[in-house]
């Protein structure tokens, strides 16, 4: 979402905690600078999924053998990389 003032980032933490969120989110500042922003970590469980998020979770799980994937946008905003940890 971006920088915004911290009341706009308390409204949005509130928010985010109102529709049932669990995690955690971290709200930050640069030096020197006016505003804030806030990056969070989410965790959703899948029987809260409908069925074609599901299924794509699972696909990326076969397709990686993987126990845990983590999916990283690059600097343009575009999916970058993946990384897998798996058993060996």
């Amino acid at each position: 979402m971006g920088p915004r003032s911290i009341e706009q980032a308390c409204a949005d933490l509130k928010r985010w905690k109102q529709n049932g969120s669990v995690g955690n989110i971290t709200i930050f500042a640069a030096p020197k600078s006016h505003s804030v922003d806030m990056v969070g970590e989410e965790t959703i469980k899948l029987f809260e999924m409908d069925e074609e998020h599901k299924r794509a979770v699972f696909r990326l799980f076969d397709l990686f053998d993987a126990e845990k994937i983590e999916l990283f946008r690059g600097k343009d905003g575009l999916p970058d990389r993946v990384k897998v940890t798996r058993r060996y």
